[in-house]
């Protein structure tokens, strides 16, 4: 469910249903739910801005 939230607000336009909204707000605390949130907007904000100046991976993971 948590990668299903990830891949819903990485989309562009960002696409959480109310029934994902609801299964991830019967599952987390509020609190859980926006740390949760913060950290996938700020992984998606990282990874865009490595796009724009075309920094690749270093490799460490092997995939």
């Amino acid at each position: 469910m948590v990668i299903e939230y990830a891949e819903a607000l990485t989309v562009t336009p960002a696409t959480v249903d109310d029934d994902l909204r609801a299964r991830v707000g019967a599952t987390f605390t509020k609190r859980q739910t926006v740390e949760l949130t913060q950290l996938i907007a700020w992984e998606n904000a990282r990874a865009r801005f490595n796009r724009g100046f075309d920094i690749q991976s270093d490799g460490y993971s092997g995939s």
